[in-house]
């Protein structure tokens, strides 16, 4: 008892930001709707709710062997949507809060208290994450990739402390604890999995070279990472998903497999220079200032963020297998470079007083624009949160009279304010049948298709 009111009184300003933060997050969390997958994941083939955890295995047995590996994540999507509106938003924000605590526990260890690191991280995932609805807010993209990349960070935390405490304690029970969360980690996200192995490997190798005792409790983390991998990318419904991907790209023509591999790099690197541009410019700077301005001490914290940096590039170079490299993939990409970042400011020499006077100023004002882009933001989400409550209105109001295929006019568009940073839209126009058919199965009718209002 008396550690832990040591360390409420350590950290009861971290505490205190994480309170707001959490309230901060459910606000959005709560005026974002149910949405396009989500609506999949919520239903039965018969029409009923998911409702219980048994509900939630057989469906993802089922879209193991159908259509995708990533069992995991998409059985923690479903819980969220089966325990209602309420808890399910309240389990998202929670996701976030702990995603952040460990970015910031995983940047700072060893070190004391740091408020501005830990207000910077949140800064940093804001401003910089070019989709933060489908990664934070959207249930079913927000535990593909934010709940995806907290596993992964919680798997790898264990190592990082190792590395940098030089020490950690063996046994029994922490090698089967880690061995199971390697391979719920490894179960995750087929970028960041394989990244995830690369990180811990080069991790291994570093403590190797700086002669530190190797525990075998990471030995058998990465065997379950390896496993927890292996199983979610041997799923037969991969194969399934990627043959159909196949045929409509052969479709729009055929290309020799080497040409569509060559394509898929050049079109990465150039999408890199956009994504990555101001993340990377932000790492270059902190690395310069900490070669010169960093606290006395060994090598590993260079190491480290480098190895991060390193490991977020691999994840990004990897994506020339998939298909397509949609925005909400850089969730995790990013968070490693901003995970490196952190490391080299938490262990600057803030001893050299313009150099704290500049970071404290540059927080300090962006913390300011964060709370305006906030405000702004918010009021979008009730905006977005009245127009679906509407069309679900209509829709039972349809149902009621036995229409099955309902036809609704009024679309609305995303805010153009920049300061509006999670940006929606709506459903397209030329969107797949099965938005449409999801909808409306999701409400208990056939369809529901929505058109502009100057087509009525």
């Amino acid at each position: 008892m008396s550690q832990i009111k040591e360390f409420i009184s350590q950290q009861k300003y971290i505490i205190l930001i994480s309170i707001f933060l959490f309230l901060g997050i459910y606000g959005l969390n709560h005026y974002f709707p149910i949405t396009l997958d989500d609506w999949r994941y919520s239903t039965l083939a018969d029409g009923s709710r998911v409702s219980n955890l048994w509900e939630i295995f057989e469906y993802q047995y089922d879209h193991y062997f159908t259509w995708g590996g990533r069992s995991i994540v998409h059985a923690i999507a479903q819980i969220m949507l089966a325990a209602g509106i309420f808890w399910g938003d309240v389990m998202n924000s929670i996701g976030y809060i702990a995603l952040v605590v460990t970015i910031y526990y995983i940047a700072n260890k060893g070190n004391s208290r740091n408020i501005p690191l830990f207000i910077g991280i949140n800064l940093l995932i804001w401003f910089l994450i070019p989709a933060l609805i489908e990664n934070l807010f959207w249930i079913t993209g927000s535990a593909n990739y934010m709940w995806g990349t907290l596993l992964i960070l919680l798997f790898i935390s264990f190592y990082c402390s190792a590395f940098i405490s030089g020490q950690s304690k063996d046994g029994g029970v922490k090698r089967a604890g880690v061995f199971l969360l390697g391979i719920i980690a490894g179960w995750t996200n087929e970028n960041m999995a394989v990244a995830m192995i690369f990180f811990v490997i080069c991790l291994i190798l570093l403590m190797k070279k700086e002669k530190q005792k190797l525990p075998q409790w990471m030995i058998f983390g990465l065997v379950g990472a390896i496993i927890g991998c292996a199983i979610m990318l041997l799923a037969p419904g991969n194969y399934i998903r990627n043959q159909s991907e196949m045929v409509n790209m052969a479709a729009e023509g055929a290309e020799p497999v080497y040409m569509f591999y060559f394509y898929r790099f050049t079109s990465i690197l150039k999408v890199a220079s956009w994504y990555a541009l101001i993340p990377t410019v932000l790492y270059i700077v902190f690395l310069l200032l900490y070669l010169k301005f960093r606290k006395k001490g060994n090598n590993k914290i260079l190491y480290l963020s480098l190895l991060f940096a390193v490991t977020g590039g691999v994840a990004t170079l990897i994506m020339v297998a998939a298909p397509i490299f949609p925005e909400r993939v850089w969730f995790a990409i990013l968070i490693f470079l901003f995970i490196g970042i952190g490391l080299l400011y938490a262990n600057l020499d803030f001893s050299v007083i313009y150099i704290k006077i500049a970071f404290y100023a540059v927080i300090g004002f962006a913390t300011l624009v964060f709370l305006y882009s906030y405000w702004l933001s918010l009021n979008d989400f009730m905006r977005i949160h009245t127009i679906w409550a509407e069309r679900d209105r209509i829709v039972n109001m349809e149902k009621q009279k036995g229409v099955r295929d309902v036809v609704m006019y009024g679309r609305f568009k995303a805010a153009d304010s920049w300061f509006v940073r999670p940006k929606t839209g709506d459903i397209p126009l030329d969107s797949m049948a099965w938005m449409q058919n999801a909808y409306g199965h999701y409400m208990g009718i056939n369809s529901v298709k929505i058109f502009d209002s100057e087509d009525k």
